[in-house]
């Protein structure tokens, strides 16, 4: 029991001092390091090709995939519309817009906060599941999560694959002017 309280423990330090760095990343000037946005882009890629992968078994959850990654896009194209670049000494810098990337933070931490509910609640991370659903394999539904609650998830995937890209396109741009 101890070691199961461990590792939730573990858990939720891990995901708290992701939330510092994402929230972190939202507000003030931030260097534009096309390497980090390069190794961040394709890790979100693999990670939300993932998800879609679960969601292409059932149709109503790939439709709200599909809607998640819509949306995702566009809040990318309208967050770099809104954010400034600055250039300093030889670094290029910029400043997303702080309310897009807060939304799209506030849809992520709502499904994290509304999975561990549930995932609480049907006796996962509490160990009271019930004699007849003893190995959990019966609550994995639980802890995967619904149709539209994956849809979610894409959002953020797909607005920080795109916003990132479209960093990196406006360096390029902005490097090829100043030359």
């Amino acid at each position: 029991m101890t070691q199961h309280l461990y590792s939730i423990v573990i858990i939720i330090a891990i995901v708290i001092f992701a939330i510092y760095r994402r929230v972190r990343r939202n507000i003030g000037w931030q260097e534009l390091h096309s390497r980090k946005l390069i190794i961040r882009t394709c890790i979100l890629f693999i990670i939300g090709l993932v998800f879609l992968s679960v969601g292409l078994t059932h149709p109503i959850s790939l439709i709200s995939d599909v809607v998640g990654i819509l949306l995702g896009i566009l809040l990318a194209y309208y967050g770099a519309g809104l954010t400034t670049f600055e250039k300093r000494e030889k670094n290029l810098y910029y400043r997303p817009n702080i309310w897009i990337g807060s939304t799209v933070t506030f849809i992520f931490l709502a499904r994290l906060i509304y999975r561990f509910y549930g995932m609480y609640t049907a006796g996962i991370l509490t160990s009271t599941v019930s004699p007849e659903q003893a190995n959990g394999y019966q609550n994995i539904s639980v802890a995967v999560g619904s149709s539209w609650s994956a849809g979610l998830l894409l959002i953020m995937f797909a607005y920080y694959i795109f916003y990132y890209l479209i960093l990196l396109r406006k360096k390029k741009q902005l490097t090829q002017s100043e030359n």
